[in-house]
């Protein structure tokens, strides 16, 4: 049976909630340094990790896997050769894909092909079964081929494919600038970022509320939720 786009997204956002209410699946994060969650995180929680914590421990999912194969300095082009080894070979129930913060330093000309490669990505994934959920990348400050503009642009071309093929996407870029604007700065909150690109210990807090939201599963009163992060923590001047 052909889906249609909007056909996919409201199907992927049911068996969501179905996986959440049902036996125990893998959950595989794609992504680079963000996702991996190195040295910014400062020894505190990565998204991936509050994402755990949240699935299989405030939610009791505990029979879960939450396979954490983000890669620092990966592109969507460093992916696709191995997503056997990154992905498929843990038969994942659930794939989230976030890339763009490395894939910009093609310039503006490079949006073309990451496109592209997102795609073969979600396709590669349904292929082997899995419900893909698309993240943008947060935004990024001025630092030699990487900048606000150019973050954007990747941000709307993961946008994009999601429309066109019908996925889940979790707009991290969208509630950054929302954030940003209401505190009267251009990218991001004080405290959000580590360095120009890299979100600290309180970006990665923000990347897990909107995810969380995303999926349905936010939740005010969790300990994961209601984490207060001190800004400061691993911030640069």
């Amino acid at each position: 049976m052909d889906f249609t786009a909007d056909e996919y997204a409201r199907r992927d956002a049911d068996r969501l909630r179905e996986i959440l209410a049902g036996p125990p699946v893998t959950w595989v994060f794609l992504g680079d340094s963000i996702t991996q969650g190195v040295v910014h995180t400062h020894g505190h929680r990565s998204y991936v990790e509050h994402f755990a914590e949240r699935v299989r421990g405030e939610l009791g999912r505990r029979g879960d896997a939450v396979i954490n194969s983000g890669v620092s300095g990966a592109t969507t082009e460093d992916l696709l050769p191995e997503f056997h080894w990154r992905a498929g070979r843990f038969a994942p129930d659930v794939v989230f894909v976030m890339f763009g913060t490395n894939d910009i330093l093609a310039g503006e000309d490079g949006v073309r092909g990451f496109r592209y490669r997102l795609d073969q990505i979600v396709q590669r994934s349904r292929d082997v079964g899995a419900t893909v959920v698309l993240q943008t990348p947060p935004p990024v400050l001025e630092d030699g081929g990487r900048g606000p503009r150019l973050i954007a642009l990747y941000a709307e071309a993961v946008r994009e494919v999601a429309r066109d093929l019908g996925v889940l996407v979790v707009d991290h870029a969208a509630a950054w600038e929302a954030a940003a604007a209401e505190a009267g700065r251009d990218v991001a909150p004080d405290g959000w970022l580590d360095d120009t690109f890299h979100p600290g210990a309180r970006g990665h807090h923000e990347l897990t509320l909107t995810l969380l939201s995303a999926i349905g599963v936010a939740d005010p009163t969790s300990e994961v939720c209601s984490l207060v992060v001190d800004d400061a923590v691993g911030a640069t001047a």
